[in-house]
């Protein structure tokens, strides 16, 4: 006999041994939990989405009790106590984050402020948190307003409190919709990190070797430019007018704790458009950011949609890196900067995370204790704030957000939490 049991399904275990309730165990109990949901039992009611689509698709788990039991349970597996004990971790680490985020309101914060062209949603939330990367944990949706993730100038920010906990609001002056021509604002500073984007590669020792190489310019020339006709071996058949971004291998990346090789970089000298594929392949060069020379290497255009709602967050990451590489320094940058870390999609790290940069520890002779070679370590501290951007397998790119002072080449990054 078969009875449903709110999220448990029970069936004698005489029941069970008999070949027809085998082979019609699962469409027995899929078509129970259905009727269930139908009647709106007090358990079907408050079981989530996740849920009823296992029971839609009979993903289901059969548990076999002790052998002088004389009942089998199936429980769905989004009851299962591991799963549950996950959920109830997300939950505390949303409280944790959310908590954070109200003690973090500034105590000299303007109230409200009225967004203006040029501003971020960082800056913004500056004004009002010490901790501006966590603003989403107390954004408040206002359901009258479209869109409410999206700010324009003009948009007015308040910080207002909700059952004593503060939370940042969006009003709009009773416009309910934003004129087509209008664009939100960004997260942070776009034009820092554009380039990044679809410019410069992380690629392998490998990768180099086996992408498309220049191998004369026209006329036998050995530089080329913008308008000039190039000759590619190694292009696959990719038709007329397929698109190529021309790099030049760069730097090695180097982790500095093992010295193992993480990755190259490939910097973007100039763009590509076929012409005749063949081998070689002509190539018509589109524009230039500095000259393209034979040995250049040939990659396709990958350029990358970049969100305007883009959103930061807390590093998840218990363990840390370094910055292995400044941009447009030689050792150390300052904010609005973007720096490499040796940290990338294996390590678990996603675009939009936050961490903190941390100083290196220091050595320092004491030359008062009067004691030969007397070395104390000045501990490192925090120096700064950076936000990833853009991931490779092994390292990542991120966007210094904040710095009160420079920022160095093996700098330690971690969690902000």
């Amino acid at each position: 006999m078969i009875f449903a049991d709110h999220s448990r399904l029970r069936i004698s275990s005489a029941d069970f041994q008999r070949p027809l309730a085998r082979r019609t165990l699962g469409v027995i109990a899929l078509a129970t939990l259905v009727s269930a949901c139908a009647s709106k039992q007090p358990d079907a009611l408050n079981a989530g989405d996740e849920y009823w689509e296992q029971v839609r698709t009979g993903d289901l788990q059969v548990v076999t009790g002790n052998p002088g039991d004389n009942s089998i349970v199936l429980e769905d597996a989004t009851f299962r106590p591991a799963q549950q004990a996950s959920r109830n971790t997300t939950s505390q680490k949303q409280k944790s984050l959310r908590t954070l985020a109200e003690n973090s309101v500034r105590a000299d914060n303007p109230g409200a402020y009225t967004v203006a062209h040029g501003d971020t949603l960082w800056d913004i939330s500056e004004r009002f948190l010490s901790r501006p990367w966590l603003w989403p944990e107390i954004w408040h949706v206002n359901p009258q307003i479209g869109n409410p993730h999206l700010i324009f100038p003009g948009d007015q920010i308040s910080l207002t409190y909700v059952d004593g906990k503060p939370r940042l609001q969006l009003s709009r002056g009773g416009v309910q919709t934003i004129p087509a021509a209008s664009k939100p604002i960004s997260t942070f500073p776009l034009d820092a990190i554009e380039e990044f984007l679809v410019k410069p590669r992380v690629v392998t020792a490998a990768q180099l070797k086996a992408a498309p190489y220049v191998v004369s310019g026209e006329d036998d020339r050995l530089i080329s430019a913008a308008g000039d006709k190039i000759y590619v071996r190694g292009t696959e058949s990719d038709g007329n007018s397929a698109r190529y971004n021309v790099y030049r291998p760069g730097k090695a990346l180097v982790d500095p704790d093992n010295r193992e090789v993480l990755g190259h970089e490939a910097v973007l000298v100039s763009t590509a458009r076929m012409v005749r594929a063949g081998d070689p392949s002509t190539l018509l060069l589109t524009s230039n950011t500095r000259e393209t020379l034979v040995g250049d290497r040939m990659m396709t255009a990958d350029e990358l949609a970049f969100p305007e709602n883009f959103r930061p967050k807390p590093s998840a990451l218990e363990t840390s890196g370094k910055i292995i590489s400044v941009f447009d320094s030689i050792t150390r940058s300052g904010q609005n900067q973007v720096v490499v870390l040796n940290l990338g999609e294996a390590d678990g790290v996603t675009p939009g995370d936050v961490m903190a940069v941390i100083s290196n520890d220091r050595q320092v002779r004491d030359q008062i204790s009067g004691k030969k070679n007397d070395w104390v370590t000045i501990p490192g501290d925090q120096s700064g704030v950076v936000m990833v951007f853009r991931t490779f397998d092994r390292v990542s790119y991120a966007l210094i957000m904040e710095a009160n002072r420079a920022v160095k080449i093996y700098d330690r990054v971690a969690s902000t939490l």
